[in-house]
């Protein structure tokens, strides 16, 4: 008898080789949603599988759902549902996790697990090697959302797998003595209803005059202050109108340095963690590298915007352009309503997937409003994926000591080509 694959293996495996699962449903038919779907199929997975595969969606994993825990996981809906929705907003994650029917992974673990399916990462910790799992019929998955552990959890920053049900809480019941003490504490205290009340003068309820006291005192202490204010008022209001911001009614300038969106694929030659050093410097660093020199110096994660300083030689002397790269949706959201405005370039690896989130999904569409820009190995053939797509090739030299100058210098030309547009 064949051995059933690893889910959590076989779910990596898929991603990280696109060969991505399907959604059915308990008759075998295709789900369009997980709620809908009983099964989550895979086509063959080399070296895995060589036949089609469906596993149930509340399939417990490897993948701990806690810290240290070795009987709790996230099971395998969960797990698809935090890479299928990882450019969704906290809300329409958590969304679709209840509609999902699984529950949904924690928010503090939702990107540790996208880096793990997607190869960027092992999970150290986490991942529970094949038999040291508890037997499911005694281990206990994470357990889904449910209506009324949802609010809370839209309102929580550390939003997760909801807790398990409170217990029925014991009806208060009053202490004879306490009650006692409270009524002679209310029998004694003193209402302040208005200011005539927080003014009376005895407990008879008299009210003081101050109308003498209004009339010499205050009067003259008024009468001062007014004369004083005249006199300063044209020095007050020349002093106003200086250190005063522009009219209410001006609007302030936008900012309109461009942006460039690359893939948060982890094969994509441009990474988050090299992009800076090759467009600053034309200086090529495999992402893996510049990763480790970033580890190294304490930083353990990418920046989601990076700003790029481009300097060049201008008839009136050095000149400096600034533009921002960023790799997801999420990221481009914090540069306003008109971000994509902004956009001059998306760097692609081919993969449609990328486009999901984007404003034009379709990718011949999306290169007709924006520069699409290829890039690859000068070793490597053409992919025929993106020959259809409108974009430009631009191929990367490995026997240059990972200097290409000549490269970035290319794709400047092309950039600037593209903000006439």
């Amino acid at each position: 008898m064949a051995t059933s694959p690893d889910p959590l293996q076989l779910l990596r495996q898929s991603i990280v080789s696109l060969i991505l699962p399907t959604l059915l449903t308990s008759s075998s038919s295709p789900a369009s949603s997980l709620g809908e779907a009983s099964f989550i199929s895979f086509p063959p997975v080399p070296p895995l599988t060589d036949s089609p595969t469906s596993i149930a969606k509340d399939t417990p994993t490897r993948y701990t759902s806690k810290a240290g825990t070795r009987d709790e996981f996230y099971n395998i809906g969960q797990l698809w549902l935090a890479w299928n929705e990882r450019e969704s907003g906290v809300r329409d994650y958590l969304m679709n996790g209840q509609a999902g029917g699984v529950g949904y992974v924690a928010i503090t673990d939702r990107r540790g697990v996208v880096e793990f399916l997607t190869g960027e990462s092992e999970a150290t910790g986490r991942v529970l090697k094949k038999g040291e799992q508890v037997e499911a019929s005694t281990s206990a998955t994470a357990a889904s959302a449910t209506a009324e552990a949802l609010p809370s959890a839209l309102q929580s920053s550390e939003a997760g797998p909801s807790k398990p049900a409170a217990p029925t809480k014991r009806k208060y019941e009053v202490d004879i003595a306490d009650r006692e003490f409270c009524k002679k504490l209310r029998a004694e205290e003193v209402e302040l209803r208005d200011r005539n009340s927080v003014l009376r003068s005895s407990g008879g309820g008299k009210v003081n005059n101050f109308e003498s006291f209004l009339k010499t005192t205050m009067v003259e202490k008024i009468r001062a202050l007014r004369g004083s204010f005249d006199k300063g008022a044209s020095k007050a209001a020349a002093q106003a109108q200086q250190q005063a911001g522009p009219p209410v009614g001006a609007k302030k300038a936008k900012s309109t340095h461009p942006i460039i969106i690359i893939s948060s694929s982890p094969t994509s030659l441009l990474t988050m963690w090299n992009v800076k050093k090759f467009l600053e410097q034309g200086v090529f660093e495999p992402s893996d590298v510049a990763r480790q020199n970033e580890a190294a110096q304490g930083n353990m994660r990418a920046e989601d915007v990076v700003a790029i300083l481009r300097k060049r030689s201008g008839p009136h002397g050095d000149v400096t352009s600034k533009y921002y790269v960023v790799d997801g949706v999420d990221a481009l959201q914090k540069f306003g309503q008109d971000a994509w405005d902004r956009v001059i370039c998306v760097v692609t690896t081919g993969q449609a997937w990328q486009f999901k989130p984007y404003k034009w999904q379709d990718p011949r569409m999306l290169f007709r409003n924006v520069k699409g820009v290829y890039f690859q190995w000068s070793n490597e053939s053409t992919n025929p994926t993106v020959k259809d797509w409108n974009v430009t090739e631009m191929r990367i030299d490995r026997s240059k000591r990972h200097t290409d100058r000549q490269v970035v210098a290319d794709l400047w030309r092309i950039l600037d080509g593209a903000k006439r547009r």
